[in-house]
């Protein structure tokens, strides 16, 4: 199937989808749009970069704010992939500019597993409402 993109406002692009229920149906979805992606990464690192020399609960407290606040703009239904690989994308650079404080590591992969979980960072959450149904859309159909 192709996807028309339309470059749409807010850092969002919008296409055409089979809907999940009746694949005949079409709807308008919406995702992150790249280049929005790109540079919500670039300033994470930058901000990572930047403040890594900061107390640790100090810079883990300041990314969980930065975290639910992407969580909650692109947080919309059908930008869950997106999401994940924002999400994804934090995960690895926490990592990469942690490990840079000092000359010597300061996390394995399987300790910095551990303290994410400790640390209970915000995961990707869709928190758009889906639009409520009207009373016609209950009744069932007649046969």
């Amino acid at each position: 199937m192709r996807r028309y993109r339309a470059r749409g406002s807010h850092g969002f692009d919008f296409y055409w989808h089979k809907s999940r229920r009746n694949p005949n149906y079409r709807v308008v979805k919406r995702s992150t749009n790249a280049k929005k992606l790109r540079a919500a990464v670039a300033a994470l690192k930058d901000w990572l970069k930047k403040s890594r020399s900061l107390p640790l609960p100090e810079i883990i407290a300041t990314l969980k704010r930065k975290l639910q606040g992407y969580w909650n703009y692109y947080g919309v239904i059908g930008n869950s992939e997106q999401t994940w690989n924002y999400a994804w994308f934090a995960k690895m650079l926490v990592y990469k500019w942690l490990n840079r404080r000092s000359q010597r590591k300061s996390f394995t992969v399987r300790s910095f597993v551990a303290a994410w979980e400790r640390w209970q960072m915000p995961v990707p959450q869709v928190n758009e409402k889906p639009w409520p149904r009207t009373a016609r859309q209950h009744q069932p159909s007649p046969v």
